[in-house]
């Protein structure tokens, strides 16, 4: 709250689903980069919550999935990779 109270509400752009791809296309703006740069990225995720930013970038990299989303990174032919022992 403006009164610097604690409410649990969030402000301007959840760094989560859609937020975190907005976030990142108003940082490369800052940054003076392209939003295009994205389709040169890489993106490591192990969460569906990831799946726009999954498909926004040129190499999409599935690490330790949850079930959702290795369902979705087998549909779509992404690399599916473990660091797990």
């Amino acid at each position: 709250a403006a009164t610097g109270e604690f409410t649990g509400r969030t402000a301007g752009i959840v760094n989560m689903r859609e937020g975190k791809l907005a976030r990142l296309a108003r940082w490369l703006d800052e940054q003076g980069l392209a939003a295009s740069s994205v389709t040169t990225a890489t993106f490591y995720s192990d969460s569906i919550n990831d799946l726009p930013l999954l498909t926004a970038v040129g190499t999409p990299v599935v690490v330790d999935p949850d079930s959702r989303l290795r369902a979705e990174a087998s549909r779509r032919g992404w690399p599916v990779i473990s660091l797990i022992d």
